[in-house]
């Protein structure tokens, strides 16, 4: 682990030097190794613009380690300073690519303990929530619930409903600040990307400044609660009719600083007391509800979470029926359009074949009408689905205006392809994928059979999986082509 200096350098220097200490280096995979030296300048761009006092007593703090410490345990330390770096560890936490070791101490920042919220905190939550709801008490016997990276939960009772609890999520006073501290920063470094953005290329200066302001806007919308509540609602009415999920319902209307809703009693979901075989149902249910369910719909839009980190999804256990899932924190959520989504879809349907994408799948990926944009697949892709969520970021690299709801889908699919293979080491979400579309395939049997005499029918919107049967004997026949072709070169030769 590379040593700071003995004595302190200079204000710019000691960023370099806290950049240094985390090594950016160790969480990059080798297929992205050549962002590195960006990904450096850019940490130490967004921590120069700190107070010089509070990146020295960083310092301090990281020289008072051991050196035998890891970066991981390091990135933790430093994670309670910034909510951008915070997000950033709670994202890496569940990245097959990472050490086991990194994992875990990373994991240990997706959900704080209910003890860690000081009792100032609560009395300042208890004064906030009773000017609001004056028909709210505080649960004096289990106030505190949990302790977020920038909000905390608490418990009141319902004093006009028998008691019943009630969950109180509000901002911290420092926090508060913070965020729009950190905000105000990635939005000029934006400004000011130009220099290090045409250095890494020549059409990525504009997706370095569109990717500092998503950054800025995610962590704005962890304290926009009428934005949090808006994404309950839609996510309520989306899994209305699955009973194995469950989102709580919001309680009047959010505050400024804070948002009240149902309490739910439930364990977080890797610390359930389950079996083998309820662990792999656990995997299967959390990336067929939040994955493959948003993917594969027939309604015109839908909602999917975009932070579904192990701190935020729960298990309701039951004695004689499966457990519910709970998914919590909804202020960062997704929405997939049906054009979006059939191009996506068509797009891992050409990772399984192997065909080249058409430039109409390019043009609605990319909500853009350029005649010029080439889609290179993979070769031999294992996992299509993976393959095609990279060659989404690989867009992105190249400068291509990527729909900022993809990427979001690709962070939760990496995030949630993490925390199953915990759940069950043998989880192959792949081979998921195809299990659920085989289901669907089948229900639309009957439309599938209806549009062959009727062909007016055989229509992508039709179809949950929003492939008609067109779409897949084109596929089909170039496939029978392409090994036609291979056979009379080998019989030649």
């Amino acid at each position: 682990m590379p040593e700071a200096p003995d004595r302190y350098p200079n204000e710019n220097d000691t960023a370099a030097v806290l950049v240094h200490l985390l090594d950016p280096a160790a969480w990059i995979p080798q297929a992205y190794a050549r962002w590195t030296p960006l990904i450096a300048s850019l940490l130490e761009a967004f921590l120069r613009q700190f107070d010089p006092a509070l990146l020295r007593r960083l310092l301090d703090e990281q020289r008072a380690l051991p050196l035998s410490i890891s970066t991981a345990e390091r990135a933790a330390r430093m994670a309670g300073e910034f909510t951008a770096l915070h997000k950033l560890c709670q994202m890496l936490a569940r990245n097959p690519r990472l050490p086991a070791e990194a994992r875990a101490t990373l994991a240990a920042l997706e959900s704080l303990p209910p003890e860690a919220i000081p009792d100032a905190a609560v009395s300042a939550a208890a004064a906030l929530a009773g000017r609001a709801r004056p028909d709210l008490q505080l649960d004096l016997e289990h106030p505190k619930v949990a302790r977020g990276s920038v909000a905390d939960v608490f418990r009141f009772r319902d004093l006009t409903s028998e008691g019943k609890a009630i969950a109180f999520k509000t901002v911290r006073a420092d926090s508060l600040l913070r965020i729009q501290n950190e905000a105000a920063i990635l939005l000029r470094m934006a400004e000011q990307s130009s220099a290090i953005g045409v250095a890494a290329g020549p059409n990525f200066a504009s997706t370095l400044a569109e990717a500092l302001r998503d950054a800025a806007g995610a962590i704005l919308r962890e304290i926009d609660f009428a934005g949090e509540a808006a994404n309950l609602r839609d996510a309520r009415a989306f899994y209305q009719s699955n009973r194995r999920i469950r989102i709580p319902a919001t309680s009047g209307n959010p505050l400024e600083r804070g948002i009240f809703m149902e309490f739910v009693e439930a364990v977080p979901l890797l610390d359930a007391p389950f079996d083998d075989e309820s662990r792999r149902d656990a995997a299967r249910l959390i990336f067929r509800r939040l994955i493959l369910d948003p993917l594969f719909t027939g309604l015109p839009a839908s909602v999917f979470h975009a932070d579904p980190h192990a701190g935020n999804l729960l298990a309701q256990t039951h004695k004689c029926a499966p457990f519910t899932l709970v998914v919590l924190d909804w202020s960062q959520a997704g929405r997939l359009s049906a054009p979006l989504r059939r191009a996506l879809i068509a797009l891992c349907l050409c990772c399984v074949t192997g065909n080249q994408p058409s430039a109409e799948v390019a043009n609605q990926l990319l909500e853009s009408d350029k005649k010029s944009i080439r889609i290179l697949l993979p070769q031999g892709a294992g996992d299509p689905l993976r393959a095609a969520f990279e060659i989404v970021q690989e867009l992105a690299l190249q400068g291509h205006p990527v729909p900022l709801n993809l990427l979001l889908l690709r962070k939760s699919f990496l995030t949630l392809d993490g925390i199953t293979r915990q759940l069950h080491p043998n989880f192959n979400a792949w081979l998921e994928t195809v299990a659920y579309v085989a289901e669907v395939f089948a229900s639309e049997s009957a439309i599938r059979t209806w549009s062959i005499p009727f062909p007016w029918l055989d229509h992508p919107d039709f179809y949950r999986s929003a492939l008609p049967n067109r779409t897949l004997a084109t596929h089909l026949a170039q496939k029978i082509c392409e090994k036609y072709v291979h056979l009379q070169k080998k019989w030649l030769s």
